[in-house]
């Protein structure tokens, strides 16, 4: 027997109270959440009821010291330039706790997608659960991209100055169990109406679904940059399949590597992985209170450390495309692995390189499932050929009237002993023997140019 399931979702966009509601089958989409560990639930939370998940986190200890991304993505110097202020990232996630101090001013009024019925409308009585969290996975990844210095460095975002729009997928067993008309609307009807310029997606899913698939190509169509999870289910000597959303075109697709840069085994591989994030466990803010927590890393917080950047490089630059963010982050990431490879992209997400990188406008269409990666610039000569060899001339000239400046008193001196530089006297009559026959000896004083061959000039990049 065949079963069709209905869905009905309630969303709240921005600070209005209009109410869509969006029905048709959906045939349940297994999106798994990455890279955190979630709590097993039987069921979504209604809004009335507390998470009982075990998420809350612990103080940070009075020693601890600057959180380790600040110095492994140069991340001081990146600030220097750009905070993120003024870019609006969602996060389509398991919800996020605005309430956390790292998160203070950083949150907008967000939505809720959910499965959970309560009257014969399929709507939620009371209040949204937007800012709920009952897994810990979207406060997490929140708190990489726009976390506050309210712990000086023991905790920050990598863009602290960014906005972020939470979006909480809610269906029955969490995330896992939302369905692709969910996130397809959570994309397309939500995030981007609510006027965010990067979308955060760390979820992936093995099955390619047309609504999802259709609702990422509007995103992208409308300027919007779309970011994505590799997903944790690779092997460290195959390429995987493609996971999703991540593989579908336009999508900027990241791995995972380890501190010292090397590709995390578990990190989806294949050529739709464009860049690689820090996936190795790290503290991230948990849901429920102030506290903190060890996540145990993935693709997850690798594709939140891209997004924190790609909000840094549209704070700057507010006038780039998708694209090109896209092609600052990818021209300018550190090559892992001798080069461009199915594991890592272009290689690991470098902020401040992406801030301060020349380039950026592809110049040719994306391979399907990845993005154009940009080269950096080629080298330019400090001077060009023609500027070289006329400073060359000059020098040579200006070294000659030196030359010759230096020498007028002795020649003047010289003149009045009868002869001139560089050539022999020439007397009136040919000379006669000398005594005992010698051979004469000419006067072969000369002036001598220096070479003349241009300094070689250094090259640098620009």
């Amino acid at each position: 027997m065949a079963f069709r399931i209905r869905v009905r979702v309630r969303v709240r966009v921005g600070r209005g109270n209009r109410v869509r509601r969006c029905a048709g089958p959906a045939g349940l989409l297994a999106v798994v959440a990455l890279g955190v560990p979630v709590a097993a639930v039987p069921g979504p939370a209604a809004a009335s009821e507390p998470c009982r998940t075990g998420t809350a986190g612990e103080e940070l200890p009075d020693g601890a010291g600057p959180h380790p991304l600040i110095d492994q993505l140069g991340l001081r110097q990146a600030w220097d330039l750009s905070t993120g202020a003024g870019v609006t990232v969602a996060v389509i996630d398991s919800g996020v706790d605005a309430r956390h101090p790292g998160l203070a001013d950083a949150v907008a009024r967000g939505s809720e997608f959910t499965t959970s019925v309560t009257d014969e409308r399929g709507y939620h009585h009371g209040r949204p659960a937007w800012q709920r969290d009952c897994q810990g996975h979207g406060t997490a990844v929140a708190g990489l991209i726009a976390a506050r210095h309210t712990e000086g460095e023991r905790i920050a975002g990598i863009a602290p100055g960014a906005t972020v729009y939470p979006v909480r997928l809610a269906g029955t067993g969490g995330v896992g169990g939302t369905s692709d008309h969910m996130l397809a609307a959570a994309v397309d009807d939500d995030a981007v109406a609510a006027g965010a310029r990067i979308i955060n997606l760390s979820l992936a899913n093995a099955a390619d679904r047309k609504p999802v698939r259709e609702a990422i190509a509007r995103a992208v169509g409308q300027g919007v940059l779309v970011v994505a999870a590799a997903g944790n289910e690779g092997n460290a000597n195959v390429s995987t399949g493609r996971m999703y959303p991540a593989a579908y075109d336009g999508v900027l697709a990241v791995g995972a590597v380890d501190a010292e840069g090397r590709p995390l085994d578990s990190s989806n591989a294949g050529p739709w992985v464009d860049i690689a994030g820090i996936g190795t466990p790290m503290t991230v803010l948990a849901p429920g209170g102030s506290g903190y927590r060890q996540a145990e890393g993935g693709t997850s917080l690798a594709a939140a450390q891209v997004s924190g950047a790609a909000a840094l490089v549209l704070s700057r630059f507010p006038g780039l495309t998708a694209r090109q963010v896209a092609g600052r982050l990818t021209g300018s990431a550190s090559l892992l692995g001798g080069g461009v490879n199915d594991r890592t992209g272009a290689g690991l997400v470098d902020p401040f390189g992406a801030l301060t990188h020349l380039g950026g406008a592809p110049g040719t269409d994306p391979v399907p499932g990845r993005l154009t990666v940009q080269p950096l610039p080629p080298q330019q000569p400090l001077l060009s050929a023609t500027a070289a060899g006329a400073l060359a001339v000059s020098g040579v000239l200006m070294l000659g009237v030196l030359l010759v400046l230096l020498a007028a008193p002795a020649v003047r001196r010289a003149a009045r002993r009868g002869w001139r530089p560089g050539t022999a006297p020439v007397p009136s009559d040919p000379p006669g023997p000398p005594p005992g026959g010698a051979a004469p000896h000419p006067a072969a004083a000369r002036l001598a140019w220096l070479d003349g061959t241009p300094p070689t000039t250094g090259n640098r990049r620009p």
